[in-house]
């Protein structure tokens, strides 16, 4: 199993500290795994031109590749090797840092899961050259989100926007960690503990399939991805900017109480269901013709059993 930790901080600033407390218990908890730490400021990662050259590729039958050439597609083939990685970014202003949002947006749109396997569809009715194998490997991820900040609404947009690094690929999110006052002593300490039982849940994470890994951390507001932050409809809905499930709220006494459906909890972006949704929602009839109603199909079977 190879366990990859990306630190989207500085080398040796607290962002790297906070990782290696989660790598240690890694090692701890599953002696023999694979780990490696990449540190991604030594690398060139631009933004996305929103060329297509990735979807072009795709949908012609060839690899997945980007046009920029610098360090992304190294650090994507990291990614896809991995069995589990544990992303560590610093939040500067409300939100983590440009760099990983960078990779974030030339990694989803290329890499969409529910996208990638139509198009593997296609290719094996059109005797194509299939997509390897590591795109539809299961991917378990957590999140540590470190700011300066002592108060939560200084680094609001922190964990929320990392959790759009595992959405696009379906990875199962097994942790996240949101460290506020990273530089004082106490509270630094105290959120090491969190990182340190962060990775040993991503280790015991290893191997499971994604309905037997429980959530043991902070349940949030949302049940499918505990994100807190909540979009108001009106004054009865609510609506996860993450994962973009539905609820009604209301007050009982002095408490707030939110209701989200089975259903919808099912049809998350973050359970394959919810991408495979979006996908179909796009609606390419022209693309896959009289295929797309049975891609469709067997398609959201496969989610509804993984």
């Amino acid at each position: 199993m190879k366990v990859l930790g990306l630190n989207f901080g500085s080398k040796n600033g607290n962002c790297k500290w906070f990782l290696n407390k989660a790598v240690e218990a890694v090692k701890v908890t599953a002696p023999d795994a694979e780990i490696e730490i990449i540190d991604t400021v030594t690398m060139k990662i631009g933004r996305c031109i929103g060329c297509g050259s990735c979807s072009r590729a795709l949908e012609k039958g060839k690899p997945i590749t980007c046009c920029i050439k610098d360090d992304y597609e190294g650090l994507s083939d990291k990614v896809l090797d991995a069995d589990a990685i544990i992303v560590a970014a610093p939040v500067y202003v409300l939100a983590p840092a440009g760099q990983l949002k960078n990779f974030i947006d030339r990694f989803g749109p290329a890499h969409d899961m529910a996208y990638m396997m139509f198009e593997n569809e296609l290719r094996k009715d059109n005797g194509g050259e299939l997509l390897p194998d590591n795109c539809f490997k299961r991917h378990y991820v957590s999140y540590i989100s470190v700011g300066g900040a002592t108060t939560d609404h200084w680094v609001s947009m922190g964990l929320p926007t990392m959790q759009l690094f595992g959405m696009s690929l379906n990875m199962k999110q097994v942790d996240m960690v949101n460290v506020t006052g990273a530089y004082i002593p106490p509270m630094k300490e105290k959120f090491a503990k969190d990182c340190e039982l962060l990775g040993e849940r991503t280790a015991k994470a290893l191997g499971k399939a994604y309905k037997d890994i429980p959530w043991e951390s902070d349940p949030g507001v949302c049940p499918a991805c505990h994100c807190s932050l909540m979009m108001m409809n009106d004054t009865t809905t609510v609506c996860c900017p993450v994962c973009g499930i539905h609820g009604t709220v209301k007050t009982e006494g002095d408490k707030v109480v939110y209701n989200f459906t089975e259903e919808e909890q099912a049809r998350s972006r973050m359970n394959l269901a919810g991408v495979i949704e979006h996908q179909a929602e796009i609606g390419r009839r022209d693309r896959y013709g009289d295929k797309y109603d049975e891609y469709v199909e067997k398609l959201t079977r496969v989610a509804n059993e993984k």
